[in-house]
């Protein structure tokens, strides 16, 4: 099996120390509102990070910052080039605040849209067509209804077309349980479907089911002292651990605010992932291979295009 980057096909045995749920560059749009404007476009700072994460072990980000809203396709190529991580980029939407307000998206038919993503898949981007997307992200608000349910017809038919994972923004988990139903009615099984930020809504019953399902889950609230990791996503991974569904979760940090990057002067950086999150999973006593797992292989196995 191979995985699709921003610089070709990589075998899975080169995948390592994985970041699920990675900004690597964002340049916003004019018009947004400032809550909704993350900037990260500084590739020298960028590029040092980048070198920190491979000094201490990372190989591997997965970029989930869609077209239209701030994603750089050149760059995230010559960034990945330059020092020797593998990144993979997505095609698909966000949410609406994140885009200018007449942005053809939020105008566009259900085939239209489709179009577009598989474009991205098998083409090239839009912005840059030397590099393919790997996998198609929805920005999921809860509900499934105006252009946003046009825009996931519209993803539904491209990952059934092309064998693509679909990606989503979840808001903290908010109505999760209609989509799995919604895709498979499509034709996309709960097997292709990546729901991220899905601890902020630590409900362990609700992740087996997703997981039995077939569904990855993206954990990603580990830096975030608002979410009360300590009190809620550790003691709900070790559960899911324990019931023996660790094949289905990824974990990410969702670096998405420079005022994390310590190359920008924040913290923890893209190094917490190797120096701290690391040593806790192995503290907790899970194995080398369920380490593995959580860290890289779920991710990276679950991307891989199934045609």
């Amino acid at each position: 099996m191979e995985l699709q980057t921003v610089t070709g096909l990589i075998s899975l045995a080169e995948v390592k120390l994985v970041d699920g749920h990675s900004h690597v560059w964002i340049d916003p749009p004019e018009g947004l509102l400032p809550k909704h404007r993350f900037v990260l476009n500084d590739p020298v700072r960028i590029d040092k990070e980048l070198r920190d994460f491979r000094s201490a072990g990372g190989t591997t980000l997965i970029d989930c910052q869609p077209g239209g809203c701030g994603r750089s396709g050149r760059w995230l190529a010559k960034l990945s080039e330059g020092t020797d991580i593998q990144i993979t980029a997505t095609t698909g939407f966000h949410l609406k605040v994140y885009y200018p307000s007449d942005y053809w998206l939020w105008s566009a038919s259900e085939s239209e849209a489709s179009d577009y993503f598989i474009k991205e898949l098998t083409i090239g981007l839009y912005e840059y067509s030397e590099a393919l997307a790997t996998t198609i992200k929805v920005g999921y608000p809860g509900r499934i209804d105006g252009q946003t349910r046009t825009l996931m017809e519209g993803a539904a038919e491209a990952a059934r077309r092309t064998g693509a994972a679909i990606l989503f923004h979840t808001e903290a988990g908010l109505n999760v349980e209609a989509l799995p139903l919604f895709f498979e009615d499509r034709g996309v099984p709960a097997d292709r479907l990546y729901l991220c930020h899905l601890d902020k809504r630590p409900d362990f019953g609700l992740h087996r089911e997703l997981a039995q399902a077939g569904a990855l889950l993206g954990y990603d609230t580990f830096i975030r002292t608002e979410y009360k990791p300590r009190q809620n996503v550790w003691p709900l991974l070790m559960e899911m651990v324990r019931a023996g569904l660790e094949d289905h979760i990824a974990i990410g940090l969702d670096m998405a605010r420079s005022a994390r990057w310590r190359q920008f002067g924040g913290q923890p950086g893209l190094v917490y992932l190797a120096d701290q999150l690391l040593s806790e999973l192995h503290s907790q006593g899970l194995s080398e291979g369920t380490v593995s797992k959580l860290a890289g292989q779920n991710v990276a196995k679950f991307l891989v295009r199934q045609i």
